[in-house]
């Protein structure tokens, strides 16, 4: 199954020629009340809004036969797998080139469709950006738990155990109590070295971007003092107290608010870093024009856009596809006042071009 980043990736290099591109993001919550709670409103928003772009396509032609076969296809799957767990779902159709692509995330989407000549790409920009993968340990003396978010899902994956060293202790025999501790502190170190190893290798393989600890209070120094180095940029100061046979769901309740405020915070840090690097003459360029031409020269490092920016979506959804094709990140921010002040758009640099005057 390919990732977000590829989809992104696959979509702006995807070029439509004189086709249109059918974009598809729904909010795929059902209504929590009236008469029937368990619709969902993106199925009313969903079947208006194909209906009212085939009237612009009328009476007939290539592009509304195209459109009516995206329509259908996009149509059909939403009705076969909208799955309860789903909170939102990411379609990309264009019958000319047999293109149907689809994502599906854990978190709701804003409700938009609409056929373009490119495919429209914030929001899903927007996703990879605000729901990065992360790793979480649950953890106590023997046991860790581990899980993986990806794209507003959590997923639980299997972890280490020491179940059989404590069965084992229980007929201590001749041990006296000293020795004893000193045997459980010392397995329990070695567990903290397994437990690390298993944490390691699950960020390597996702490529998760954040750690999260959470669990028993004697383990989590244990297992700080096993992690190495290199993963310590990654790990949250916050540690989450959470029993070790919590369920997934308790697990997920408790750290999306914790995920939320890390993706603010460090989103707030980039905007700082860009504004203070265009008040230096440094890295940084802020506003449409001047933001478009650093992507343009593959200048920008990473895009960052306002959530409130003044930007038409067009436009926007432009410097995505210029972003992505260059490989610049693409940061969203929402309510830092001085990046709204200054246009809602900018760029961090890799390099300023030498200007001759």
């Amino acid at each position: 199954m390919q990732t977000a980043q590829e989809l992104l990736e696959k979509m702006a290099s995807f070029d439509p020629g004189d086709a249109l591109v059918l974009s598809v993001y729904l909010d795929m919550r059902p209504h929590a009340t009236g008469e029937n709670p368990a619709l969902r409103h993106a199925q009313v928003i969903l079947k208006d809004r194909l209906r009212t772009i085939e009237k612009t396509l009328l009476p007939r032609g290539p592009a509304l036969d195209d459109f009516r076969a995206d329509a259908a296809r996009v149509q059909r799957f939403f009705d076969e797998h909208a799955e309860p767990y789903l909170q939102g779902v990411a379609i990309f159709a264009c019958n000319r080139h047999q293109l149907f692509e689809t994502l599906e995330s854990g978190v709701p989407f804003d409700d938009f469709v609409a056929l373009e000549p490119l495919p429209d790409l914030f929001q899903l920009a927007r996703l990879i950006d605000e729901h990065e993968t992360s790793v979480v340990a649950l953890v106590d003396t023997n046991t860790a738990r581990l899980f993986v978010t990806r794209r507003g899902f959590l997923h639980e994956v299997s972890g280490p155990t020491d179940d059989k060293f404590y069965s084992r202790q229980r007929n201590t025999g001749g041990l006296n109590h000293k020795n004893y501790q000193r045997r459980v502190q010392n397995r329990r170190i070695d567990f903290a070295r397994d437990m690390a190893a298993a944490i390691e290798e699950l960020v390597a393989h996702e490529g998760a971007t954040r750690v999260i600890l959470a669990g028993d209070a004697v383990a989590i120094p244990l297992l700080h003092q096993a992690l190495s180095p290199q993963l310590e940029p990654l790990i949250s100061d916050q540690v989450l107290s959470l029993d070790i046979r919590a369920p997934r769901d308790e697990v997920h309740s408790e750290i999306t608010p914790l995920l939320a405020q890390i993706e603010e915070d460090e989103s707030h840090g980039v905007a700082d870093r860009l504004i203070e690097e265009v008040q230096r003459q440094g890295l940084g360029v802020v506003g449409p024009q001047e933001t478009r031409d650093a992507l343009t020269h593959g200048q920008a490092d990473t895009l960052v856009l306002a959530q409130e920016t003044p930007l038409d979506a067009q436009e926007r959804n432009e410097l995505v596809h210029l972003a992505t094709q260059t490989g610049a990140d693409v940061e969203t921010v929402q309510g830092h006042e001085s990046l709204i002040d200054a246009g809602g758009v900018g760029a961090l640099l890799r390099y300023r071009l030498s200007w001759v005057g």
